[in-house]
């Protein structure tokens, strides 16, 4: 991903990881 994107696409798969 790019670098401004790499912190908001680790979020979003780490979210649903915690949540889920």
């Amino acid at each position: 991903p790019n670098a401004p994107n790499f912190p908001l696409d680790l979020a979003a798969i780490e979210a649903p990881s915690i949540n889920g």
